[in-house]
């Protein structure tokens, strides 16, 4: 069966589809939300021989701080970077102070505590929301600004 649509037909349908979707004069057009504001963040990329990665945060992230203590084992992402795996199951990239350095695989804090893979450890800092400038890493949506790592 051939199917015949005439052009009286069609510009029928054309007109009653944009009768439906023409806005009441009085009312004001809709406005898309606003953009989400992204904070600034600069961070460096540190990397071992072995291939383990470690964000630093070169200037203090801007906005408002959302302090949070997450607990977990320490572990890599995919790409390398050193990541927390939350008691919860959420997984977080780790961003570190500035003068952090690698040694071997382990990421060593400008206090001197390290954390390396497979630590059980309970670490206190700053959510950042997702910032692509971290995309390096496979999770760039769930960052935690590090300030202090105790181990168990």
């Amino acid at each position: 069966m051939k199917h015949i649509i005439t052009f009286g037909t069609t510009a029928a349908a054309l007109l009653a589809m944009a009768a439906c979707s023409a806005q009441d004069p009085a009312q004001p057009p809709a406005q898309s939300p606003a953009p989400a504001v992204q904070q600034e963040l600069t961070t460096k990329l540190l990397v071992s021989d072995g291939g383990t990665k470690a964000l630093t945060v070169e200037s203090a992230p801007s906005g408002p701080r959302v302090e949070a203590t997450v607990a977990g084992q320490v572990s890599r992402d995919g790409a390398g970077c050193v990541i927390l795996l939350g008691n919860d199951g959420t997984d977080w990239t780790l961003i570190f102070p500035a003068g952090t350095s690698l040694d071997g695989e382990a990421a060593v804090l400008p206090d001197g505590s390290a954390l390396t893979r497979g630590d059980q450890v309970r670490l206190d800092g700053t959510r950042i929301p997702a910032n692509e400038g971290a995309s390096m890493c496979l999770n760039y949506a769930r960052l935690l600004s590090v300030e202090r790592a105790v181990a168990g």
